[in-house]
């Protein structure tokens, strides 16, 4: 079996959509003849941890390193397990914002020593057939560039954000040396990747290995939720607009409830607490998040500015149920919703959402037939097919 270095700061036990793209490749390509080398960082302060994603990464040897960057400071600084200390954590947050004003590429760099040593120690040792660096950060391309340069062998540069700094636009000072780092990164990389189509032209020059669903993860049956219910998966952090805009179509419908699975902002949680219509559950472990998925009639996507499509889409899909798109700027969302007739569109129309929750005419409908293209498992096989050829060449 060839071994692969795997190279991601976000892994388990954190969790979230961050972590999902690197572990279920990890999870797959043992099945496919690769063994990951996984390297990352040691516990950090992180929104969400899944232990449970641990499972995940039976098959991969996993190398944890120290860094010197503000999640990690704040970890080691905490007085006991994961409890917060809001002025601490106020504060770890404003030196991460500066860092990221001021650090290159990212907040992450302080990652790049430590896991640059560790790095061509596992190359020496292991003997990788190839690297594969996933960003954000984007301190893990130079990571990966570093790495690929130490043990002469391919590399696979892989995005899940827009570069030059995810959605947030960088410094002006730094976007042309982001974008002039960038052209020499891809320069070095055998094989560049993008989540999605918008990425890929964001970037330039990436194959599209879209983000997809563990068909493992949607293989137990649930309990249906009570009357008409519609599921929303993903945190609402200061982009809750379109969500609010969706409530308030929602009153059309006074039998169906909303369930929203993520973190909600405090000003938002305010405006919906009192709602009868919208039930808020928190942060839940991933499987937990499927198979809610799964126990809905309706599963509603709600775009975030600048991200042409989120993950949740992708596992909405493996749960198998109508999927509802709400709100402007999600043509890229809209387009896969439409290719696998998995649901409809209704923009900003009131009108379309009543129309679609009081309707039957998706209710019964089967597009998994459709959805191969984001099977994890078929991407893992799909990724090792492309590993080996490059190794081949090399």
């Amino acid at each position: 079996m060839r071994r692969l270095l795997v190279v991601t700061y976000y892994a388990p036990p954190l969790g979230l959509s961050g972590v999902m793209r690197v572990t279920k490749l990890c999870k797959f390509l043992p099945e496919f003849g690769w063994r990951p080398l996984l390297l990352t960082v040691k516990p950090v302060a992180y929104r969400g941890y899944d232990e449970n994603l641990l499972q995940d990464l039976r098959e991969a040897r996993v190398f944890r390193t120290e860094s010197f960057d503000p999640n990690r400071l704040y970890h080691l600084l905490r007085s006991r397990g994961r409890r917060q200390h809001p002025v601490l954590r106020n504060g770890v947050d404003h030196l991460a914002r500066l860092l990221n004003s001021i650090a290159f590429p990212d907040a992450k760099i302080g990652w790049f020593p430590f896991a640059s040593v560790a790095g061509r120690h596992i190359i020496d040792r292991e003997k990788p057939a190839a690297v594969f660096a996933t960003a954000p950060p984007f301190t893990s391309l130079l990571l990966g560039v570093r790495l690929k340069a130490h043990g002469h062998i391919p590399l696979v540069l892989d995005f899940r954000d827009p570069w030059p700094s995810g959605f947030r636009p960088p410094p002006r000072w730094q976007r042309s040396a982001l974008r002039d780092l960038r052209r020499r990164l891809m320069e070095k990389a055998d094989l560049v990747l993008a989540v999605n189509e918008g990425t890929a032209k964001a970037i330039g020059g990436a194959v599209v290995l879209p983000n997809g669903f563990d068909p493992d993860d949607f293989q137990s049956n649930v309990e249906p939720l009570p009357g008409l219910s519609i599921v929303h998966v993903g945190n609402v952090f200061g982009d809750s607009g379109q969500i609010l805009s969706f409530v308030r179509a929602l009153e059309q419908v006074p039998q169906a409830r909303l369930y929203m699975v993520g973190g909600v902002d405090v000003k938002t949680r305010q405006q919906l607490r009192n709602n009868k219509q919208v039930v808020m559950l928190g942060v839940l472990p991933h499987g937990q998040a499927c198979a809610m998925c799964k126990a809905g009639s309706v599963l509603l996507y709600v775009g975030k500015t600048g991200q042409p499509v989120g993950l949740k889409l992708y596992e909405y899909l493996g749960a198998g149920r109508p999927i509802l798109v709400w709100g402007d700027g999600n043509e890229e969302a809209v387009a896969i919703v439409r290719s696998v007739g998995a649901g409809v569109d209704c923009g900003t129309n009131e009108g379309l959402v009543r129309e679609f929750l009081t309707g039957r005419s998706l209710a019964e409908v089967d597009y998994s037939q459709h959805t191969s293209p984001f099977n994890r498992r078929l991407q893992a096989r799909w990724l090792a097919e492309r590993l080996e050829s490059l190794v081949v060449a090399s």
